[in-house]
């Protein structure tokens, strides 16, 4: 009991003061473990964010190639999260030596070369020395747009007038005429304010555009066309599309018919050679046996033990010929005989009927 007494008590001040002091103590350590972790962290997010960029299909070359251009270098730089930079929605940090003013310099530094090397090496000289991604895509956007062009809207307009499908498929006209409405669309813009106009004329212009494809389709698809025309109201663009795909289908399968019929004959002639019900026995008469006399070589129908051991020419049912009957003479010209048997036959069997009577 007197060593239970002398154990040493802690009571609970003491025991936060212990804490606290370890606390104070080893404070430095972890606010030293937290700031590695968030710049790591950190570090993490601009690597994400400075993803390698694919190139557009289309370069820059001038008025003609911008709008393509342009949307192909929107659509990329959405894809990944960096639309910000060249629209000049995320402004430079005013401490560049900022965590926030390093990671803005070295996102815009990424985008910034990145739009040089889609443009072509002339138009590259030209903004080469611009620091900001934001305002080489303002100057490129303000020298080769071309909105309000009236001569390329006039020379896409006249593209239009003059493309048809010739040889192309169905696919490749309608890809050949969606790329110049879209040219003009961009070029000729429409400023229409009021919701129901604008509803209205993009009504008529779908009506047109159903016109343009149509007219300019082969003759083979007259018959299609004119039933089109002819249903009293223009499909929409993407019905007229579908049904004129439909029957590009139908005409290439026309087109191989022959082909798959002599294939499906040679079928069939294979087949009936493999099953005997389904080809005709044809056994030459010197094979089979006479149905009369049983004697091999010949058929019923020219059997001597059924005409009476007679042999001449003109024993057939039908033809014509001359010869000489089984049984008396039938008259010695050239005529048709239907039966065998001549009139003696007929005399003598006259003569058997009177006997019995």
């Amino acid at each position: 009991m007197a060593g239970k007494e002398d154990d040493p008590v802690v009571t609970v001040k003491e025991l936060a003061a212990v804490l606290q002091a370890m606390d104070e103590k080893y404070k430095v350590m972890f606010d030293a473990i937290r700031k590695q972790r968030e710049s790591s962290k950190s570090e993490n997010e601009m690597k994400e964010e400075v993803h390698p960029l694919q190139m557009p299909s289309v370069k820059l070359e001038g008025a003609e190639s911008y709008a393509n251009w342009s949307e192909h270098v929107e659509t990329i730089l959405v894809s990944r999260k960096l639309e910000g930079y060249i629209l000049g929605t995320i402004e430079k940090p005013a401490d560049e030596n900022s965590r926030e003013g390093q990671r803005w310099k070295m996102t815009n530094a990424l985008v910034r070369a990145w739009l040089l090397s889609s443009v072509s090496p002339e138009i590259a000289k030209q903004v080469g020395r611009i620091k900001h991604a934001a305002e080489i895509w303002r100057l490129l956007k303000g020298t080769y747009s071309g909105v309000g062009n009236e001569m390329l809207a006039c020379r896409i307009q006249k593209e239009l007038q003059e493309l048809s499908q010739g040889e192309k498929t169905v696919v490749e006209y309608v890809s050949g005429l969606k790329r110049l409405w879209s040219d003009l669309d961009y070029y000729d813009p429409v400023g229409l304010e009021c919701g129901k106009c604008v509803e209205e004329f993009s009504k008529w212009t779908e009506r047109r555009r159903v016109r343009d494809f149509l007219n300019g389709l082969n003759l083979k698809y007259e018959n299609r066309r004119a039933a089109l025309y002819g249903s009293g109201k223009l499909p929409s663009l993407e019905q007229a599309i579908s049904a004129i795909i439909s029957e590009e289908t139908r005409l290439k399968l026309d087109e191989s018919v022959p082909a798959t019929q002599g294939m499906a004959l040679r079928h069939s002639a294979l087949f009936a050679t493999r099953n005997p019900s389904f080809q005709k026995a044809r056994v030459p008469a010197y094979d089979r046996n006479c149905f009369e006399c049983g004697q091999p070589g010949h058929l019923k129908a020219s059997c001597r033990e059924l005409f009476g051991g007679g042999r001449g020419r003109g024993q057939v049912w039908r033809g014509r010929g001359r010869g000489r009957l089984p049984q008396g003479h039938g008259g010695g010209g050239r005529g048709q005989g239907t039966r065998p048997a001549g009139r003696a036959n007929v005399s003598a069997t006259i003569e058997d009927a009177s006997k019995i009577i």
